[in-house]
C-alpha cells in the first residue's frame, strides 16, 4: 500500500513539475521600449504635416499650428476657467473629422478674434471643409490665456484677427521660436515670466510626437525645496543645458515660496500635441486626456479653478498606427495609444521647461534664468 501511494504521489509530482516547466517556457509579450530621443529640431514641426507661425506685439501675441493637409483632432479641457472655440466639434460623435489649424492666443476671451483671421486666411487659400461650389469652411479650434493689461499695456490692447492672419502668414515647418513670442509673449508662470515652448520625441520607425505650449499658470513650474523645475527629470539628452539646483534641499528662500503668489484668476496653460500617426477622433481625445498629465508633472498646482488648461491633439495620418508595434494582452491598438499618450505627456512637460528657460525678464517680472542664476553656475 505504501508503495502504491508513493508511486501515485510520484506521478502527481512529476505532472506538476512538468506543468511548471511548461509554464516557465511561455513568456508574455513584452512591449517594445524605444530609446528616447528628440526629433531633429526638438519642436512640434518635426511632425510631418505640421507648421507653426507666431505673431506678437507689445507683450501679447498669437501662435498658429497649421495642418496644411488637415489633421484629425481631439481636445481635453481640465481647467475650470477655459476660453475656447470649436471644441464641441472635436467630440468623436460629431461630424467634422479634420482640423485645418489650432490657435493659441493671449487676450483672454477677446483673443478668440485671432482665430477669425486664421479662418479668413485659410479660406483665401482654399483650405477647409468642402461645402460645395468651390466653397470651404476652415475648421479652426482655439484656446486663450489671460494676459490683458500686463507689462504696461492698456486692457484693450490685445490680439485681434490681424494677429491670427499674420501668424498664419509666418507659419513654416522649420525651427520654432520660444520664450516671449506668440501666445507666450504676455505669459506669467507662478511669479516668473512664462512663455512659449516646444519639444518633440522620436519613437523610431518614423513615428514622431511633438508639443507646443504657452505657459501661463497660476501654479509654479519650480520646486520650492530646491529651485529646480518639477519636470527636470524628464530631460532628453542635454536639451535643458547644464542646470544645477540653485540651493540645497530644505534651504529654500522666501522668494521661492512666493512664486505661486502671482495674479489669481489671470492664468491658463494651453497646448497642442501632434503626431504623424493616423488616429480616429476618439483616439485623439484619449491622447489629449493623457497629455494633460504633462501639465501636472511640470506645474503645481495645475487644472485649478483659475486656470483654463486646454490641450489639443492633432494626428496628421502620414503613418499607420500599427507602425509602433506595441504588444499587450488586450491587443496592438490600445497599447499603441498608451504609448502615444504617455509620450505626449512627457513631451508636453519638457516643452513647458523649455518655455521657461527661453523666457526673458519683462519689467519687474523676472525670468527663471534671472531669478536663479545659480542654476546656470553664475
Amino acid at each position: 500500500m505504501k508503495t502504491t501511494t508513493s508511486f501515485a504521489a510520484a506521478i502527481v509530482l512529476a505532472a506538476l513539475a512538468g506543468g511548471l516547466q511548461a509554464q516557465t517556457t511561455i513568456e508574455p509579450a513584452k512591449p517594445i521600449q524605444p530609446k528616447t530621443q528628440t526629433g531633429k529640431l526638438n519642436a512640434i514641426t518635426d511632425v510631418p504635416g505640421i507648421e507653426v507661425g507666431n505673431f506678437e506685439q507689445r507683450f501679447t501675441g498669437t501662435t498658429v499650428v497649421l495642418a496644411p493637409k488637415g489633421a484629425v483632432g481631439g481636445v481635453d479641457v481640465r481647467g475650470s476657467a477655459p476660453g475656447t472655440r470649436e471644441t464641441d466639434l472635436l467630440d468623436p460623435t460629431n461630424l467634422v473629422d479634420k482640423v485645418d489649424a489650432v490657435v493659441l492666443t493671449g487676450g483672454s476671451a477677446f483673443g478668440l478674434d485671432a482665430a477669425h483671421g486664421v479662418m479668413m486666411w485659410l479660406e483665401e487659400n482654399k483650405r477647409g471643409w468642402n461645402v460645395g461650389r468651390g466653397n470651404v469652411v476652415p475648421i479652426v479650434p482655439a484656446a486663450v490665456l489671460y494676459d490683458p493689461g500686463r507689462f504696461g499695456r492698456a486692457f484693450n490692447d490685445r490680439p485681434t484677427h490681424v494677429f491670427g492672419r499674420k501668424a498664419a502668414e509666418n507659419a513654416s515647418a522649420g525651427p520654432v521660436a520660444m520664450g516671449n513670442v506668440g501666445a507666450g509673449a504676455g505669459a506669467i508662470a507662478g511669479g516668473l515670466k512664462g512663455g512659449l515652448g516646444t519639444a518633440s520625441t522620436d519613437l523610431g520607425n518614423g513615428v514622431i510626437v511633438g508639443a507646443i505650449v504657452a505657459v501661463n499658470p497660476g501654479g509654479s513650474t519650480v520646486n520650492p525645496a530646491t529651485g529646480e523645475f518639477y519636470a527636470k527629470y524628464l530631460e532628453v539628452g542635454d536639451e535643458f543645458g547644464p542646470l544645477k539646483a540653485p540651493f540645497a534641499q530644505g534651504r529654500a528662500t522666501g522668494d521661492v515660496f512666493a512664486l505661486g503668489a502671482g495674479e489669481p484668476v489671470k492664468n491658463t496653460t494651453i497646448a497642442v500635441v501632434a503626431t504623424n500617426v493616423k488616429l480616429t477622433k476618439a483616439q485623439a481625445q484619449k491622447i489629449a486626456e493623457m497629455a494633460q498629465d504633462g501639465l501636472a508633472r511640470a506645474i503645481r498646482p495645475a487644472h485649478t479653478m483659475f486656470d483654463g488648461d486646454t490641450v489639443f491633439v492633432l494626428g496628421t495620418g502620414t503613418i499607420d498606427l500599427d507602425t509602433l508595434k506595441q504588444e499587450a494582452t488586450w491587443g496592438f491598438t490600445p497599447a499603441n495609444i498608451n504609448l502615444l499618450g504617455s509620450t505626449a505627456a512627457d513631451t508636453l512637460a519638457r516643452a513647458i521647461v523649455r518655455a521657461m528657460l527661453h523666457a526673458e525678464t519683462v519689467g519687474t517680472t523676472p525670468s527663471y534664468k534671472d531669478r536663479f542664476p545659480a542654476a546656470f553656475g553664475k
